[in-house]
């Protein structure tokens, strides 16, 4: 996949998920759940979109990925379908951590469960 083409793939998945996050929303934050969920992985899909169209760090693009799966699988009780698309839309057009896609996974991985813990911190902290 060309470089144009892998940046054109980025930015659709990110208006997609912005739109998303809008409709369901009606274009509303301060919902803590869907902060947290849809718009938090509009946001995670632009940084995607950004790191392509510049060639910036591998680890950023995969680690907003993993704010993705976060946000399909470990934040609501059944997984987020639309999420999880989403996370393995962006895999094949975000660049490889030295040239890994197991060590883009990994990372995503890690990003998942660092999200999910720094939110259940906030959370009992009562934020």
């Amino acid at each position: 996949m060309g470089r144009t083409t892998r940046i054109g793939v980025a930015i659709f998945d990110a208006a997609v998920m912005t739109v998303a996050a809008f409709e369901i929303t009606g274009g509303r934050v301060g919902q803590p759940l869907a902060d947290e969920v849809l718009w938090g992985s509009a946001i995670a899909a632009a940084v995607v979109a950004l790191v392509v169209a510049t060639g910036g760090p591998a680890v950023v693009a995969w680690s907003a990925i993993g704010y993705v799966l976060h946000a399909a699988l470990l934040v609501t009780e059944q997984p987020t379908l639309v999420l999880l698309a989403l996370a393995v839309a962006l895999m094949p057009v975000a660049p490889r951590p030295r040239g890994s896609l197991a060590l883009g996974v990994a990372v995503a991985t890690v990003a998942a469960f660092v999200a999910a813990g720094a939110f259940a911190s906030l959370a009992a902290a009562g934020r």
